[in-house]
Parts: C-alpha cells; sequence; structure tokens
C-alpha cells in the first residue's frame, strides 16, 4: 500500500503535459476574442499592441470566479485552459498555413515547429525543476506553458496576417 501511495503522489507531483484533458470553455474563447478585437480596435501611435497582451485575459477570470481559483490545483487549471485556447489558435494557423505555403516552405516550418515544442517542453520543464518541491513548481510551469503557447500562436498568426 505504501509503494502505491508513493506511486500516486510521484504522479500527481508531474508537470502538466500535452495529454492532459483540460479544455478552455466557452466563456474563456469569448474572454479572449473580446481582448483581441479590444487591442485590434485601440489606437495608440506611442504603443504597438501585441495579441500576448492579452495573456491572462481568461485565465486570471477563472483565477478570480472559480472556487478554488487561487488554489494551486485551480491557478494550474485556470492557466492549463487557457493555453488550451493559445494552443487551438497556434493550430488552426498551422493547418492554414500548411495549406497556403508551398510544400519546401511548409517542411522548414514543420522543422521549426518541431523543435519549437522541444524547446517549450524543456524551457518549462526547467521551470518546473528550478522550483523544487514546493508547490510553485506547478504554477511556475503551467505559467510558462501558457507564454510560450500564446507566443508561437502570435507567431503563426503573424505568418498569415503580415501587415496585422
Amino acid at each position: 500500500m505504501k509503494a502505491l501511495a508513493i506511486a500516486v503522489s510521484m504522479f500527481i507531483a508531474l508537470p502538466a503535459t500535452a495529454q492532459d484533458t483540460v479544455t478552455f470553455t466557452t466563456a474563456d474563447a469569448d474572454l479572449m476574442t473580446v481582448c483581441l478585437a479590444d487591442l485590434a480596435e485601440a489606437e495608440s501611435p506611442e504603443a504597438v499592441h501585441r495579441q500576448t497582451d492579452c495573456i491572462g485575459a481568461a485565465s486570471n477570470v477563472c483565477m478570480d470566479t472559480e472556487e478554488g481559483g487561487y488554489s494551486t490545483v485551480g491557478m494550474v487549471e485556470c492557466t492549463a485552459r487557457e493555453t488550451d485556447w493559445w494552443d487551438s489558435q497556434l493550430n488552426a494557423s498551422y493547418t492554414t498555413l500548411g495549406e497556403t505555403l508551398d510544400a519546401d516552405l511548409f517542411a522548414t516550418l514543420q522543422d521549426a515547429q518541431r523543435t519549437w515544442i522541444a524547446y517549450r517542453d524543456q524551457s518549462c520543464g526547467f521551470e518546473y525543476d528550478f522550483w523544487g518541491d514546493g508547490s510553485m513548481r506547478s504554477i511556475a510551469h503551467a505559467s510558462c506553458m501558457l507564454e510560450e503557447t500564446a507566443r508561437r500562436a502570435e507567431t503563426l498568426w503573424r505568418y498569415l496576417n503580415p501587415e496585422g
């Protein structure tokens, strides 16, 4: 029984992975869409608005409104939900690029995407390890995944919308 308890506790301590089933909600998507629309409409010549300025638009509301939203588990889940939304945007842009780029250029993008995934996983894995045994490690890992995924989603979107 002790071995089972140890195995379960080790599994729970692992960082979130791509196999996790946390998905964004309709409310999350609405919050993100509104934030991006607000950025697109903002007229501020002294500031460049980037999609990544919307990081936290859904996860912060989730933490504020969901029961247990500011617990470690709640923060990680809220952050993972928003990460899933950004990942859906990344995948939509990637799919469109696959349909519009010539085959050689898309093959280069595929290689770059594989390299980026390895970088993201290694970088966010470091964040997790850096924080040792404390609960901060899961939050740091989730935050890293959110930020890296949002940045990559914006990069792929800009390939499709170079003037945007």
